[in-house]
């Protein structure tokens, strides 16, 4: 093996090919993808409609760079997008941490052409992941993922997150009141005037395994931010575009972004592309300064990325697939809670439409395993010998401990399908634990 891989010291197999939600290896072993690859492949494997855009587009322009040209998908899917999201511009990445860093760099000039230039910090919160750069990897609070660089990153997450399943001391309307006014006393400590925006998925992802905030938080959050000229940038790459059983998850609280980030939801894993949209404000401010984009990279505004995702568009809105996977978020609910009963070690099930954290901790105490266990690792690679893929969340608990597993298969997958792959979950972590 000559490419650097994930798991240098450990075998994988080598995926030969994909259908649907299957994926099989070149020895002909069949996986069931219940992660949706890294929760992106939200279409499926292997979509005719996709595929056969591509290589329309293909055939008809492979590349144009954006400072010379614009192109036709480009330009369709920033109409499409911000017609659907109520967004007013839009601009295309590679992937989810650039869209990230792109949204920073765009709140922080927003409040220099205002005249503002003080307003230069991000807050973000204490369990979050918004990407793999040194700058998003430095907003991020995943301590895995900050302790292999040590002290070197430049920021340190602050903000607290809700977490409701380990809330013991009050209702959830008192602690969505909590969480937020950590946000606001943070906030006047710092000073509103240094501050350009506060970054947050509203529905925690892979850091923390789907972890959805009380009612009332989010808007509070949005309400504070109004309050001090604070820009709200909501960081959808995981949970955009249908897979929380809405558009964005943000709007399960009725919540608007000021500056919105999608990914995995946009591409379906078919094309490396990304987006960043901004409000109808914040578009006008740039407009009335004549402000361009000069953020982007090479293959920004890639004409066969807007293809497939405008392919990927028609496919959530021709099968409605946004509106049954909100309808299937009790059905999932009800079957993993009956799956997992009597598993002493399933601490929390949590989550919405097809995105469900599973967290794993002690039975008697409720306290989280010993890191050292890796108990994530080992259930995710018990069910992968299985033929089932799940997501691994670790390390939300301190930034040290926590154990989860995330379920979150394509929003293509049938009931039967789901029904199967949540009953084959449930007997590898019976078996696990009985061990």
């Amino acid at each position: 093996m000559t490419s650097l891989t994930t798991h240098p010291d450990k075998s994988i197999p080598v995926a030969a090919s994909a259908m649907g939600l299957k994926i099989f290896d070149e020895s002909g072993c069949e996986y069931w993808d219940a992660a949706s690859g890294a929760i992106a492949c939200n279409i499926g494997h292997n979509n005719k409609h996709v595929l056969n855009e591509a290589i329309r587009q293909l055939r008809r322009l492979d590349f144009s760079y954006r400072a010379q040209f614009l192109n036709a998908p480009i330009d369709r899917l920033s109409k499409r997008l911000c017609s659907i999201l109520d967004m007013g511009a839009a601009f295309f990445v590679n992937s989810g941490s650039e869209a990230v860093e792109v949204a920073i760099r765009l709140a922080q000039d927003h409040w220099k052409l205002q005249d503002r230039p003080s307003k230069t910090k991000i807050f973000s919160r204490t369990i979050s992941y918004h990407g793999s750069t040194f700058a998003t990897l430095s907003l991020s609070g995943h301590g895995p993922r900050r302790r292999a660089y040590g002290g070197s990153l430049p920021h340190k997450p602050s903000v607290r997150t809700p977490y409701p399943a380990r809330d013991e001391e009050s209702s959830l309307e008192c602690y969505a009141e909590q969480c937020a006014r950590n946000f606001e006393t943070q906030l006047l400590n710092e000073g509103p005037n240094s501050v350009a925006a506060l970054v947050v998925e509203p529905i925690v992802g892979a850091s923390g395994a789907a972890i959805v905030p009380p009612d009332g938080y989010l808007q509070a959050l949005q309400h504070i931010c109004r309050k001090y000229d604070v820009l709200l940038i909501c960081d959808e790459v995981l949970t955009g575009l249908g897979r929380t059983g809405s558009w964005l998850a943000s709007w399960h609280w009725g919540v608007q972004p000021d500056i919105l980030c999608l990914g995995k939801g946009l591409n379906a894993g078919y094309f490396p592309i990304s987006a960043v949209l901004i409000s109808t404000q914040v578009q006008a401010t740039r407009q009335e300064k004549g402000c361009g984009v000069q953020l982007g990279h090479t293959h920004s505004n890639h004409p066969l990325g807007g293809a497939i995702a405008n392919a990927v568009l028609d496919v959530l809105q021709s099968e409605k697939l946004i509106e049954r996977t909100a309808k299937l978020s009790g059905f999932v609910k009800e079957r993993l809670l009956a799956a997992t009963d009597g598993i002493d070690e399933v601490f929390d099930v949590r989550g919405s439409g097809l995105l469900w954290g599973i967290e794993l901790a002690d039975g008697k105490t409720g306290a989280p395993f010993d890191p050292s266990f890796n108990m994530t690792g080992q259930v995710v690679a018990n069910a992968f010998e299985a033929g089932l893929i799940v997501y691994p969340a670790h390390g939300f608990v301190d930034g040290i401990a926590g154990d989860a597993i995330i379920f979150a298969p394509p929003l293509t997958t049938e009931n039967e399908q789901l029904d199967h792959m949540i009953t084959q979950l449930g007997k590898i972590l019976k078996t696990f634990f009985e061990a």
